[in-house]
């Protein structure tokens, strides 16, 4: 049987202000401490201002519901 995924899709940085390292390790570490992973980064903006970071976790940890509000 195959694994069954939860995706969501966060995106970082803003029009006039790019993505700072530390805010990215933030989110990546925040979101491991309720399982998720990431699966992609990409660039959302022709600037790269902005990045969408896509996570998944295991449909078994949807038990868990997100505690705070990321990063």
């Amino acid at each position: 049987m195959s694994a069954q995924w939860e995706y969501t899709v966060e995106v970082l940085g803003g029009t006039l202000k790019g993505v700072r390292p530390e805010e990215l390790a933030d989110l990546l570490n925040l979101a491991a401490e309720e399982d998720w992973e990431p699966v992609d980064i990409l660039l959302r903006s022709s600037n790269g201002n902005q990045i969408m970071v896509v996570l998944r976790r295991s449909l078994q940890s949807h038990s868990q519901q997100r505690k705070r509000r990321w990063p």
